[in-house]
Protein backbone atom coordinates (compact mmCIF):
# COMPACT_ATOMS: atom_id res chain seq x y z
CA UNK A 1 0.00 0.00 0.00
CA UNK A 2 1.57 3.42 -1.08
CA UNK A 3 1.03 5.97 1.78
CA UNK A 4 0.38 9.34 0.91
CA UNK A 5 0.17 12.04 4.01
CA UNK A 6 -0.94 15.54 4.40
CA UNK A 7 0.88 17.83 7.13
CA UNK A 8 -0.72 20.63 8.56
CA UNK A 9 0.76 23.18 10.49
CA UNK A 10 0.59 27.22 12.19
CA UNK A 11 1.92 29.44 9.64
CA UNK A 12 2.90 31.13 12.27
CA UNK A 13 5.48 28.84 13.55
CA UNK A 14 8.61 29.08 11.40
CA UNK A 15 10.74 26.45 13.61
CA UNK A 16 7.79 23.87 12.88
CA UNK A 17 7.52 24.58 9.24
CA UNK A 18 11.63 23.77 8.79
CA UNK A 19 10.50 20.37 10.86
CA UNK A 20 7.90 19.68 8.39
CA UNK A 21 9.98 20.56 5.84
CA UNK A 22 12.92 18.24 6.99
CA UNK A 23 10.34 15.36 6.94
CA UNK A 24 8.85 15.94 3.34
CA UNK A 25 12.27 15.53 1.96
CA UNK A 26 11.58 11.63 2.22
CA UNK A 27 10.26 10.82 -1.18
CA UNK A 28 9.61 7.17 -0.64
CA UNK A 29 6.07 8.56 0.11
CA UNK A 30 3.91 11.07 -1.08
CA UNK A 31 3.66 13.89 1.33
CA UNK A 32 1.63 17.50 1.13
CA UNK A 33 1.87 20.04 3.31
CA UNK A 34 -0.93 22.88 4.21
CA UNK A 35 -0.77 25.86 6.49
CA UNK A 36 -4.22 27.15 6.13
CA UNK A 37 -6.89 25.74 8.11
CA UNK A 38 -8.97 27.01 5.03
CA UNK A 39 -7.31 25.00 2.44
CA UNK A 40 -7.30 21.25 4.86
CA UNK A 41 -10.64 20.04 3.43
CA UNK A 42 -9.58 21.06 -0.16
CA UNK A 43 -6.08 19.93 0.05
CA UNK A 44 -7.76 16.45 1.83
CA UNK A 45 -10.58 15.94 -1.83
CA UNK A 46 -7.28 16.88 -4.10
CA UNK A 47 -4.56 14.75 -2.56
CA UNK A 48 -6.44 11.89 -0.48
CA UNK A 49 -4.10 11.58 2.19
CA UNK A 50 -4.49 8.29 4.13
CA UNK A 51 -2.54 10.01 6.89
CA UNK A 52 -3.18 13.74 8.15
CA UNK A 53 -0.35 14.62 10.37
CA UNK A 54 -1.06 17.82 12.83
CA UNK A 55 2.17 19.71 13.87
CA UNK A 56 1.41 22.00 17.30
CA UNK A 57 -1.59 22.10 19.19
CA UNK A 58 -2.43 25.61 19.55
CA UNK A 59 -3.82 26.44 16.76
CA UNK A 60 -7.76 25.45 17.53
CA UNK A 61 -8.84 26.17 13.43
CA UNK A 62 -6.06 23.70 12.70
CA UNK A 63 -7.76 21.10 15.27
CA UNK A 64 -11.62 21.46 14.06
CA UNK A 65 -9.78 20.65 10.70
CA UNK A 66 -7.94 17.77 11.82
CA UNK A 67 -11.38 16.19 13.36
CA UNK A 68 -13.17 16.66 10.36
CA UNK A 69 -10.20 14.73 8.29
CA UNK A 70 -10.92 11.71 11.10
CA UNK A 71 -14.81 12.14 10.57
CA UNK A 72 -13.68 11.23 6.56
CA UNK A 73 -11.50 8.23 7.46
CA UNK A 74 -8.57 10.05 7.56
CA UNK A 75 -5.87 8.92 10.40
CA UNK A 76 -4.53 11.12 12.43
CA UNK A 77 -0.96 12.06 13.42
CA UNK A 78 -0.01 14.65 16.37
CA UNK A 79 3.00 15.81 16.80
CA UNK A 80 2.19 18.73 19.86
CA UNK A 81 6.28 19.95 19.32
CA UNK A 82 6.12 20.63 23.16
CA UNK A 83 2.35 22.92 23.27
CA UNK A 84 0.57 20.06 25.40
CA UNK A 85 3.17 20.43 28.41
CA UNK A 86 2.17 21.29 32.16
CA UNK A 87 4.36 24.33 32.37
CA UNK A 88 2.95 26.16 28.59
CA UNK A 89 0.21 28.20 29.13
CA UNK A 90 -1.47 26.21 26.23
CA UNK A 91 -2.99 23.25 27.95
CA UNK A 92 -5.25 24.92 30.38
CA UNK A 93 -6.70 26.47 27.85
CA UNK A 94 -7.31 23.25 26.16
CA UNK A 95 -8.44 20.89 28.93
CA UNK A 96 -12.57 21.18 27.45
CA UNK A 97 -10.99 21.96 23.47
CA UNK A 98 -11.41 19.54 20.51
CA UNK A 99 -7.70 18.85 21.34
CA UNK A 100 -8.23 16.49 23.88
CA UNK A 101 -10.50 14.47 21.65
CA UNK A 102 -8.06 14.40 18.67
CA UNK A 103 -5.05 13.50 20.62
CA UNK A 104 -7.39 10.74 22.17
CA UNK A 105 -8.23 9.59 18.54
CA UNK A 106 -4.46 10.17 17.16
CA UNK A 107 -3.11 7.07 15.99
CA UNK A 108 0.44 8.31 17.35
CA UNK A 109 1.79 11.10 18.88
CA UNK A 110 5.13 11.93 18.60
CA UNK A 111 7.15 13.69 21.32
CA UNK A 112 10.34 14.95 20.82
CA UNK A 113 12.50 13.68 23.32
CA UNK A 114 11.74 11.81 26.62
CA UNK A 115 10.69 14.63 28.91
CA UNK A 116 8.11 15.30 26.53
CA UNK A 117 6.81 11.55 25.91
CA UNK A 118 6.52 11.96 30.33
CA UNK A 119 4.12 14.57 30.13
CA UNK A 120 1.95 12.93 27.64
CA UNK A 121 2.06 9.98 29.40
CA UNK A 122 1.54 11.48 32.51
CA UNK A 123 -1.64 13.07 30.79
CA UNK A 124 -3.19 10.13 29.98
CA UNK A 125 -4.98 11.21 26.58
CA UNK A 126 -3.11 8.83 24.50
CA UNK A 127 -0.97 5.99 25.27
CA UNK A 128 0.51 5.59 21.62
CA UNK A 129 4.03 7.85 22.00
CA UNK A 130 6.79 7.91 19.75
CA UNK A 131 9.44 9.62 21.03
CA UNK A 132 11.56 10.82 17.63
CA UNK A 133 14.44 13.98 18.07
CA UNK A 134 14.40 16.91 16.32
CA UNK A 135 17.72 17.62 14.39
CA UNK A 136 17.15 21.85 14.32
CA UNK A 137 18.02 21.49 18.10
CA UNK A 138 19.80 18.59 18.43
CA UNK A 139 23.08 17.29 17.20
CA UNK A 140 21.99 13.64 18.77
CA UNK A 141 19.86 12.29 15.73
CA UNK A 142 19.99 12.72 11.81
CA UNK A 143 17.68 14.62 9.58
CA UNK A 144 17.75 10.60 8.06
CA UNK A 145 16.94 9.43 11.21
CA UNK A 146 13.83 11.81 11.63
CA UNK A 147 13.11 10.55 8.37
CA UNK A 148 13.08 6.89 8.97
CA UNK A 149 11.55 7.23 12.38
CA UNK A 150 8.44 9.32 10.43
CA UNK A 151 8.28 6.67 7.88
CA UNK A 152 7.93 3.53 10.50
CA UNK A 153 5.52 5.38 12.56
CA UNK A 154 3.00 6.03 9.10
CA UNK A 155 3.83 2.38 8.45
CA UNK A 156 2.26 1.24 11.39
CA UNK A 157 -0.30 3.23 11.28
CA UNK A 158 -0.95 1.94 8.19
CA UNK A 159 -1.16 -1.91 9.83
CA UNK A 160 -3.84 -0.74 12.62
CA UNK A 161 -7.16 -1.42 12.96
CA UNK A 162 -6.58 -3.70 9.74
CA UNK A 163 -10.36 -5.25 10.04
CA UNK A 164 -11.33 -1.10 8.36
CA UNK A 165 -8.77 -1.43 5.40
CA UNK A 166 -9.83 -5.36 4.11
CA UNK A 167 -11.81 -5.14 0.87
CA UNK A 168 -15.14 -7.88 0.75
CA UNK A 169 -12.60 -10.28 -1.16
CA UNK A 170 -10.47 -10.48 1.81
CA UNK A 171 -12.71 -10.49 4.00
CA UNK A 172 -14.94 -13.48 2.32
CA UNK A 173 -10.85 -14.98 1.83
CA UNK A 174 -10.28 -15.26 5.89
CA UNK A 175 -13.79 -16.32 6.78
CA UNK A 176 -13.74 -19.47 4.58
CA UNK A 177 -10.15 -19.77 5.69
CA UNK A 178 -11.23 -19.70 9.25
CA UNK A 179 -14.38 -22.15 8.59
CA UNK A 180 -11.70 -24.72 7.36
CA UNK A 181 -9.27 -24.06 10.42
CA UNK A 182 -12.11 -25.27 12.73
CA UNK A 183 -13.35 -28.04 10.46
CA UNK A 184 -10.12 -29.19 9.46
CA UNK A 185 -11.75 -29.94 6.19
CA UNK A 186 -11.12 -27.83 2.62
CA UNK A 187 -14.47 -29.49 1.68
CA UNK A 188 -16.71 -26.42 3.82
CA UNK A 189 -14.51 -23.52 2.27
CA UNK A 190 -16.76 -21.24 -0.03
CA UNK A 191 -14.65 -19.46 -3.07
CA UNK A 192 -12.77 -17.07 -3.20
CA UNK A 193 -9.73 -15.19 -5.16
CA UNK A 194 -6.68 -16.15 -3.76
CA UNK A 195 -4.61 -13.82 -5.82
CA UNK A 196 -6.26 -10.55 -4.94
CA UNK A 197 -6.44 -11.36 -1.00
CA UNK A 198 -4.67 -8.93 1.46
CA UNK A 199 -3.26 -11.44 3.08
CA UNK A 200 -0.28 -9.11 4.95
CA UNK A 201 -3.37 -7.04 6.15
CA UNK A 202 -5.46 -10.89 7.33
CA UNK A 203 -2.47 -12.52 9.24
CA UNK A 204 -2.38 -9.16 11.13
CA UNK A 205 -6.12 -8.96 11.52
CA UNK A 206 -5.53 -12.73 12.90
CA UNK A 207 -2.47 -11.73 15.53
CA UNK A 208 -4.99 -9.42 17.14
CA UNK A 209 -8.01 -11.44 17.30
CA UNK A 210 -6.32 -14.24 18.75
CA UNK A 211 -6.88 -16.62 16.02
CA UNK A 212 -3.89 -17.28 14.34
CA UNK A 213 -3.89 -20.92 14.98
CA UNK A 214 -7.28 -21.63 12.86
CA UNK A 215 -6.34 -18.89 10.14
CA UNK A 216 -2.73 -21.18 9.72
CA UNK A 217 -4.58 -24.46 10.10
CA UNK A 218 -6.98 -22.87 7.33
CA UNK A 219 -4.16 -22.64 4.69
CA UNK A 220 -2.43 -25.58 5.49
CA UNK A 221 -5.21 -27.42 4.65
CA UNK A 222 -6.13 -26.04 1.42
CA UNK A 223 -2.50 -25.69 0.27
CA UNK A 224 -1.90 -22.07 0.50
CA UNK A 225 1.58 -21.00 1.15
CA UNK A 226 2.71 -17.05 1.63
CA UNK A 227 5.61 -15.77 2.26
CA UNK A 228 5.99 -14.61 6.08
CA UNK A 229 6.94 -11.25 6.72
CA UNK A 230 8.20 -9.45 9.32
CA UNK A 231 5.18 -7.30 10.92
CA UNK A 232 5.95 -4.17 12.61
CA UNK A 233 3.91 -3.58 15.64
CA UNK A 234 0.65 -2.17 14.91
CA UNK A 235 -0.94 0.53 17.09
CA UNK A 236 -3.94 -0.76 19.25
CA UNK A 237 -6.89 1.45 21.35
CA UNK A 238 -5.64 2.47 25.16
CA UNK A 239 -8.24 -0.48 26.31
CA UNK A 240 -6.77 -3.07 24.27
CA UNK A 241 -6.68 -6.37 26.07
CA UNK A 242 -5.27 -9.56 24.48
CA UNK A 243 -8.29 -12.12 23.46
CA UNK A 244 -8.86 -14.17 25.91
CA UNK A 245 -9.59 -17.64 25.16
CA UNK A 246 -13.57 -19.79 26.37
CA UNK A 247 -12.54 -22.93 24.99
CA UNK A 248 -13.37 -26.09 27.31
CA UNK A 249 -15.83 -24.45 29.17
CA UNK A 250 -19.59 -25.61 28.70
CA UNK A 251 -21.61 -23.75 25.97
CA UNK A 252 -23.89 -22.07 28.59
CA UNK A 253 -20.79 -20.67 30.21
CA UNK A 254 -19.10 -19.89 26.67
CA UNK A 255 -22.36 -17.29 25.90
CA UNK A 256 -22.29 -15.88 29.18
CA UNK A 257 -18.63 -14.69 29.00
CA UNK A 258 -19.23 -13.84 25.44
CA UNK A 259 -22.23 -11.60 26.72
CA UNK A 260 -20.01 -10.18 29.50
CA UNK A 261 -17.09 -9.04 26.77
CA UNK A 262 -19.64 -7.67 24.30
CA UNK A 263 -21.07 -5.40 26.74
CA UNK A 264 -17.30 -4.30 27.59
CA UNK A 265 -15.85 -3.64 24.70
CA UNK A 266 -13.48 -6.61 24.41
CA UNK A 267 -15.38 -8.89 22.40
CA UNK A 268 -12.76 -10.65 19.71
CA UNK A 269 -13.20 -13.57 17.49
CA UNK A 270 -11.43 -15.96 19.41
CA UNK A 271 -14.26 -16.46 21.32
CA UNK A 272 -16.79 -16.93 18.74
CA UNK A 273 -14.65 -19.71 16.89
CA UNK A 274 -14.19 -21.67 19.80
CA UNK A 275 -17.86 -21.10 20.36
CA UNK A 276 -18.44 -22.31 16.68
CA UNK A 277 -16.10 -25.75 17.13
CA UNK A 278 -18.15 -26.07 20.61
CA UNK A 279 -21.61 -26.43 18.57
CA UNK A 280 -20.28 -28.70 15.66
CA UNK A 281 -19.89 -31.41 18.44
CA UNK A 282 -22.36 -34.64 18.30
CA UNK A 283 -23.01 -34.34 21.93
CA UNK A 284 -24.89 -31.08 22.33
CA UNK A 285 -28.35 -31.55 22.73
CA UNK A 286 -30.55 -28.70 21.24
CA UNK A 287 -33.42 -28.40 23.59
CA UNK A 288 -31.70 -29.00 26.87
CA UNK A 289 -28.80 -25.97 26.19
CA UNK A 290 -32.22 -23.97 24.56
CA UNK A 291 -33.57 -24.67 27.80
CA UNK A 292 -30.75 -23.72 29.86
CA UNK A 293 -30.13 -20.38 27.92
CA UNK A 294 -33.85 -19.58 28.25
CA UNK A 295 -33.73 -19.69 32.42
CA UNK A 296 -30.71 -17.59 32.77
CA UNK A 297 -32.13 -14.96 29.80
CA UNK A 298 -29.35 -15.53 27.30
CA UNK A 299 -31.57 -17.22 24.70
CA UNK A 300 -32.03 -13.99 22.77
CA UNK A 301 -28.35 -12.93 22.47
CA UNK A 302 -27.66 -16.36 21.53
CA UNK A 303 -29.99 -15.97 18.69
CA UNK A 304 -28.46 -12.93 17.65
CA UNK A 305 -24.68 -14.55 18.28
CA UNK A 306 -25.55 -17.48 15.97
CA UNK A 307 -26.11 -14.87 13.15
CA UNK A 308 -22.70 -13.13 13.86
CA UNK A 309 -20.93 -16.91 13.89
CA UNK A 310 -22.79 -17.30 10.51
CA UNK A 311 -21.25 -14.05 8.99
CA UNK A 312 -17.93 -14.45 10.89
CA UNK A 313 -17.20 -17.84 10.40
CA UNK A 314 -19.65 -19.06 7.97
CA UNK A 315 -21.45 -21.49 10.64
CA UNK A 316 -23.88 -23.67 9.15
CA UNK A 317 -27.82 -23.28 10.08
CA UNK A 318 -27.47 -27.30 10.37
CA UNK A 319 -25.52 -26.93 13.53
CA UNK A 320 -27.80 -23.90 15.19
CA UNK A 321 -30.24 -25.00 18.22
CA UNK A 322 -32.09 -22.28 17.32
CA UNK A 323 -33.17 -20.07 14.33
CA UNK A 324 -30.65 -16.75 13.92
CA UNK A 325 -31.94 -13.42 14.53
CA UNK A 326 -30.78 -10.32 12.65
CA UNK A 327 -32.32 -7.74 14.76
CA UNK A 328 -31.38 -4.92 16.97
CA UNK A 329 -28.86 -7.38 19.32
CA UNK A 330 -26.87 -9.03 17.03
CA UNK A 331 -26.91 -4.82 15.08
CA UNK A 332 -24.72 -3.83 18.64
CA UNK A 333 -22.49 -7.68 18.04
CA UNK A 334 -21.53 -6.96 14.92
CA UNK A 335 -20.77 -3.32 16.07
CA UNK A 336 -18.29 -4.57 18.73
CA UNK A 337 -16.47 -6.95 16.85
CA UNK A 338 -16.10 -4.17 13.99
CA UNK A 339 -15.46 -1.77 16.01
CA UNK A 340 -13.02 -2.74 19.15
CA UNK A 341 -9.68 -1.85 17.24
CA UNK A 342 -10.56 1.36 16.33
CA UNK A 343 -8.77 3.95 17.44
Amino acid sequence: MSIKVLHIYPQSDSMIAQYVNLVKKDKSMEMMACDDPKQVQQCCKEFSPNILHLHGCNANELTKAALWARSQGIRIVVTPHGQLESWEPAPQKLMNSNIQTLVGHAYAMIARGPIEAEELKKQGWNSRIETVYNPIVTRSTTIEKLQEAHRRIYEQVMISNVFELMDENTRAAMRSLLKVGITHDERWAKPFDKASADWNLMLIYAEQEGVTPYLERGMVNMGISIPRRSLLSSYLPNDYKKPASVAGKPIIEMVREIRQKAEAGELSLLPLLELDQALRHDDVEDDVLMQQLKSERLDSFFSALLQILKEQSNFDEGFMPCAPTNGTEAKRIREKIEKHLEI
